[in-house]
């Protein structure tokens, strides 16, 4: 079996499985939209950073939804190993990368459309303009995901089983969630919380995503402050540029410890 038949076969099953698991349809698709219709809906009359306040949360779901895949994605690795599927597939001939390719590019195309979906309403509902660079934009969803993904694949070896696998998702979830910017400016955090907030992988994720959305220079904003400054595509990639450097070294970290943690077969043996 070639490499590219696999990667299909994985990828068609992995997406029946996920539409058909109702929590992982629940956590991995709608979560962040209905977030997205419960705290951003409010703010459609507020502006930030001389944005709409709806729009501005819902370009930071699309960060948080780069999490719930995460999610999905670890239980799904965790349970395959307790199967004992990636042992028997260890044993053949097929490669490492076309295992996991299926699983994750069927979860690529999940969060694609929580993209559309959350883009559709904040420019549909909430007044929010089209993307300013849309190949930024595409670039840090490409580099988020990966990087989200492969920690699934790494934290997957230190998680005993699907059983305790939520214990394991629930830290990254919150931590992000509250800590990386999704709802709310870092600035708006105390001051000593400000610097490991920045360092989380999801903050330059999202930094990154707003300032491709809306053309303007994100990172520093605040409910008090006034509009950033508006950039052209040459600012705007230079802008993002030290966000793209920190998910780029995020990606480069979790790959090494993803090659020192996987497990191929359960702990027990």
């Amino acid at each position: 079996m070639t490499w590219t038949s696999y990667a299909k076969g994985q990828f068609g099953l992995s997406w029946k499985v996920f539409w058909r698991n109702r929590r992982s349809t629940f956590i991995g698709f709608l979560l962040p939209v209905l977030l997205n219709l419960v705290i951003a809906a409010p703010l459609r009359g507020r502006q930030i950073g001389g944005v709409n306040a709806a729009g501005y949360v819902a370009v930071g779901l699309l960060g948080l939804a780069l999490v719930t895949s995460f999610i999905n994605l670890l239980n799904g690795v965790v349970a395959r190993r307790e199967d004992l599927v990636l042992k028997r597939l260890r044993g053949t001939e097929v490669p490492p990368t076309a295992i996991f390719a299926g699983q994750l590019g069927a979860g690529g195309v999940v969060v694609l459309l929580q993209a559309l979906v959350l883009g559709g309403v904040a420019v549909g509902w909430f007044g929010a303009p089209l993307p300013a660079d849309p190949a930024l934009l595409l670039l840090t969803l490409v580099g988020g995901y990966l990087l989200f993904a492969v920690l699934a694949i790494a934290l997957s070896g230190v998680t005993p089983s699907s059983e305790v696998a939520p214990l394991v998702a629930t830290p990254v979830l919150v931590l992000c969630m509250f800590g990386a910017g999704v709802f709310s400016p870092v600035a708006s955090l105390p001051e000593w919380l400000r610097g490991p907030a920045h360092a989380l992988p999801l903050a330059p994720v999202v930094e990154s995503l707003r300032t491709a959305w809306f053309g303007r220079d994100f990172g520093a904003e605040s409910w008090e402050g006034g509009p950033l400054p508006h950039l052209d595509l040459l600012h705007g990639w230079t802008s993002a540029g030290p966000s793209l450097l920190m998910i780029a070294a995020w990606l480069a970290a979790v790959v090494v410890l993803a090659r020192r943690l996987l497990r191929w077969e359960p702990r027990r043996g």
